[in-house]
C-alpha cells in the first residue's frame, strides 16, 4: 500500500530534523575535539570483537547513556566531579548541569518507552562546558528519535502534583530530600519548560511552565541545587516555597 503524500512529507521533516540533529552533534565534536584527544586513554584489547576501539572513562564498551555526576548537597562552593576529574564551578554553571542533565533525561527516557532497545550514541566531552554541551546533544538525538518516531515530546508535570510538593504543606515552607528523589523532580518539572529572565541577583535560572507557574533552579552554597516555587497555581503549594538535598 502507497504511502499518503502527507505522511511523506511528514517523514521527510523527521528525516530532515533527525540530519539538521547530526550535522550539530557532529559539528559539537569537532570544535571538542583538539581539548579532548588523550593519547594514554586505555583502548579495548586486542583480539576482542572492539579491539583497538577507545574506552570511555566512564565504562568499559562504549556504551551510550545519559551521563551523571556526583552532586554536592552540603559544600561550601561549587565542587563537581566529572569523569573521574575534580572542577570548580560557578552557580551558573551548577544549574545548568542540573537542569540540562534532567531535560536530556526526560526526553532519553520517553523514547526508550517507546523503542526500548534505543539509546543515544556516546558524547566525547571533557569538563563542567562539555558535560552542559553533552547533555545538550543527547536531548538533541532524542528529541530527533521522537519525531521519527512520531511522537510527542514528554510534557512537565505542574509544581503541584510534583513529588515531594504532592504531599501536602510544610510547616517552614522548605523540603528536604535524599539527592535521588530531587533530581526525579527536576526530570518531571522542565520538560517543556520554557526559560524566562530571572532576577539580577538569582543565582540561577527561573521557567515557565504551560499553566503558568514559575520555578527556579539555583546554586544554594549550603544546599547544592535548589528548587524555589516562585509562582503557583496550587494553593497547597505556596509561592515561595524551597526544596534543597539531604
Amino acid at each position: 500500500m502507497s504511502s499518503t503524500p502527507s505522511f511523506q512529507r511528514e517523514l521527510l521533516g523527521a528525516r530532515r530534523a533527525f540530519s539538521i540533529a547530526q550535522l550539530e552533534l557532529r559539528s559539537l565534536r569537532l570544535a571538542l575535539a583538539p581539548k579532548l584527544f588523550n593519547p594514554n586513554q586505555p583502548r579495548v584489547p586486542a583480539g576482542s570483537p572492539n579491539g583497538g576501539q577507545w574506552v570511555g572513562e566512564g565504562g568499559n564498551d562504549g556504551e551510550a547513556r545519559v551521563e551523571t555526576v556526583n552532586w554536592p548537597a552540603r559544600r561550601s562552593g561549587g565542587i563537581r566531579t566529572i569523569r573521574g576529574r575534580t572542577y570548580e564551578t560557578s552557580p551558573t554553571q551548577e544549574t545548568l548541569l542540573a537542569a540540562t542533565e534532567a531535560h536530556a533525561t526526560a526526553l532519553v527516557r520517553e523514547v526508550q518507552r517507546r523503542d526500548p532497545n534505543w539509546k543515544p550514541r556516546p558524547n566525547l566531552y571533557e569538563g563542567v562546558e562539555g558535560e552542559i554541551l553533552a547533555h545538550q546533544a543527547t536531548a538533541m538525538q532524542a528529541t530527533a528519535r521522537l519525531r521519527e518516531l512520531r511522537a510527542q515530546e514528554p510534557v512537565c508535570r505542574p509544581l503541584g502534583e510534583t513529588s515531594p510538593l504532592s504531599r501536602g504543606g510544610s510547616s517552614d515552607g522548605i523540603y528536604t530530600v535524599p539527592t535521588s528523589e530531587f533530581r526525579e523532580m527536576l526530570i518531571t518539572v522542565t520538560p517543556g519548560s520554557q526559560i524566562i529572565s530571572s532576577p539580577v541577583g538569582y543565582r540561577g535560572q527561573w521557567y515557565l511552565q504551560p499553566d503558568g507557574s514559575i520555578f527556579g533552579i539555583r546554586w544554594s552554597e549550603r544546599y547544592g541545587v535548589t528548587l524555589d516555587v516562585i509562582r503557583s497555581n496550587n494553593p497547597l503549594v505556596p509561592n515561595g516555597y524551597k526544596v534543597h538535598q539531604k
